[in-house]
Parts: C-alpha cells; structure tokens; sequence
C-alpha cells in the first residue's frame, strides 16, 4: 500500500505579501527613530535647510536599506522584487500620511531613494552567509 507524503507547508515569507508587514514596520521603526534623533540634533544647533534635507535624505536611506535587507534575510530569495515592494510600501505610507497631516504628498526623489535602498538592501540580505543552529557544534 503506498501513502501519499503531505507537501512541506510554506512559511508566512514564502507566500503572497504577507512578509511586507513585519520589514515595513522595521523600517518605519528605524525611520522614526532616526528622525527623533535628527530632530534632537537640530534642536540643539542652529541647521541651515540643506543640513535638513541631507539628514532626511539620511533617514530614508537608512530606513529603506535595513527595510529591504530584512525581508531579504527572512525571504532568502528574489531580494531585488523583495526590496522594491518594500520601498513602494513605504513610500506609499509616508504619502498617505503627509496627505493626511501635511495636505501634500511630497516629492518623487523621496520614493525613488526609497525603493533604490531598499532594493539594494533586499539584493544585500538575500545573499548574506545563515547560520545554522545545527552547525554550532562542529569547528
């Protein structure tokens, strides 16, 4: 009598877009926090406008890139898809809440750091040495 082997089950970042949600809320964590940070520093220091915008370009850089690379160590594959979709995600968000707050959307140069960084950053996660936890042992 033969038995049928069940497939392997697929984890939440191998299917659909659910891997998204956990790396965007990464990289809104890392954006608001590194923007708190800039903002204590331009509170204490009297900043010219282009020091602001260098900062901000900064933060989204920083933000994006870390975006990208976790989704990409966590999906282990396609890091270039992987890390746009989290840039147009976030980007999409921080539109919404400028249209939201502000009454306006902003620029494009803001969603195509985004999405070059957190590309790059997909692209750089993906191919990041793993460890694994049944190696520990062995040297």
């Amino acid at each position: 009598m033969q038995t049928r082997r069940q497939p392997p089950r697929k984890n939440i970042w191998e299917t659909g877009v659910w891997f998204l949600l956990p790396a965007v809320f990464v990289g809104l964590a890392i954006l608001c926090g590194m923007v708190l940070l800039f903002a204590l520093l331009l509170l204490k220091a009297d900043a010219p406008a282009w020091m602001e915008t260098l900062l901000a370009l900064a933060a989204l850089l920083t933000a994006g890139y870390s975006m990208g690379r976790f989704a990409g160590y966590r999906r282990h594959r396609k890091g270039l898809r992987t890390g746009l979709q989290c840039g147009v995600l976030l980007y999409l968000l921080l539109v919404l809440a400028g249209v939201l707050w502000l009454h306006e959307a902003g620029t494009l140069w803001k969603g195509l750091v985004l999405m070059l960084s957190s590309a790059t950053g997909g692209v750089a996660g993906v191919n990041l040495p793993r460890k694994h936890p049944h190696d520990r042992g062995k040297a």
